[in-house]
């Protein structure tokens, strides 16, 4: 699969799910967009209340990060 430049290794019963399906959409495991492993987005590009949300979030759940 890291050869097919595949964002995960699928398990054999969600590949034979996939060759059964009528659709022939692309595979989840090709997805590039929606890849869970690939780089945050940048919170520069955040609103002032999207980072005041995400403050306040941090503080109801006592997160303590820099991130």
């Amino acid at each position: 699969m890291a050869l097919q430049n595949a964002v995960y290794v699928p398990s054999a019963a969600e590949q034979a799910m996939w060759l059964t399906a009528p659709e022939r959409k692309k595979r989840p495991w090709f997805d590039h967009e929606h890849d869970p492993l690939r780089q945050p987005t940048p919170t520069h590009s955040l609103t002032r209340r999207q980072r005041e949300d995400r403050e306040r979030l941090k503080a109801y759940f006592h997160i303590n990060d820099d991130l």
